[in-house]
């Protein structure tokens, strides 16, 4: 299904921006810069959050989404924790779907990659303004290489 193909592009997309970001200095990555979320780091975690609502709630048919506090996210490490546990239990909800199931979520998912795709556009050009290479690869050369693998 190609909607999973999506899932795990921004799935991999995410794992190299956290790496771009553990690059920086820290004040770097906290800093206010004026963007939907202040910082890098709260735009990387509303990500984060985004496939948490949409995967782990809504998804499963639940509207009640954790609160991210921001600020108790004061490492990288912090943020890796949170994005693999966040992962490791979409993976699970999205390997317990049935094909029917997944179709029928199709819509969710869309939404759940454009809304993503909205956010990593902003690290994207909030890196550039930084003279910071993004690790952007767009998905055609992302596909491309996963089937070389």
């Amino acid at each position: 299904m190609k909607t999973l193909q999506l899932l795990e592009y921004s799935q991999f997309l995410r794992h190299q921006y956290l790496e771009t970001l553990s690059k920086l200095p820290w004040a770097e990555v906290v800093k206010d810069r004026g963007a939907s979320f202040p910082s890098l780091r709260d735009i990387f975690l509303h990500m984060v959050f985004v496939t948490d609502a949409y995967i782990n709630y809504a998804l499963q048919g639940n509207k009640n989404y954790p609160n991210v506090k921001y600020e108790e996210y004061d490492s990288i490490e912090k943020i890796r924790k949170y994005m693999e546990a966040v992962e490791a239990h979409a993976s699970a909800n999205l390997g317990k779907m049935t094909p029917e199931q997944l179709e029928k979520s199709e819509t969710i998912l869309l939404d759940f990659f454009q809304e993503e795709t909205h956010h990593r556009g902003e690290l994207l050009a909030l890196l550039w303004q930084m003279d910071v290479e993004p690790p952007h690869i767009g998905f055609l050369k992302y596909r491309a290489a996963q089937k070389r693998k």
